[in-house]
């Protein structure tokens, strides 16, 4: 079916549900927020699990005087902050459809 504006209904990869100004072989809304909470929840696991290891290293391996725990502590939640946003957009990729 066409639209008024000439723009035709497009399928989504996955689930064949026509929406409209969705390009070819792209994921509709629904599918696209499925995959990103699959892909949130697989890199919170993987956040935690290297948090875990730096704070183990800091733990073990840094000086006990204050301003170097403190370095530390922004050690660890640098990492699970990078570590989080990186897993997430390769898990967004990855992730079979």
């Amino acid at each position: 079916m066409r639209l008024p504006g000439g723009l035709p209904e497009v399928p989504c990869v996955k689930c064949d549900r026509r929406v409209a100004g969705l390009p070819w072989g792209e994921l509709c809304p629904d599918c696209r927020a499925e995959r990103r909470g699959r892909a949130t929840r697989l890199a919170n696991r993987i956040s935690l699990a290297a948090t875990a290891l730096m704070a183990a290293y800091v733990a073990f391996q840094f000086p006990g005087d204050p301003s170097s725990r403190l370095y530390g502590a922004v050690a660890v939640l640098a990492t699970y902050i990078i570590v989080r946003r990186v897993a997430s957009r390769v898990a967004m990729e990855l992730l079979p459809q």
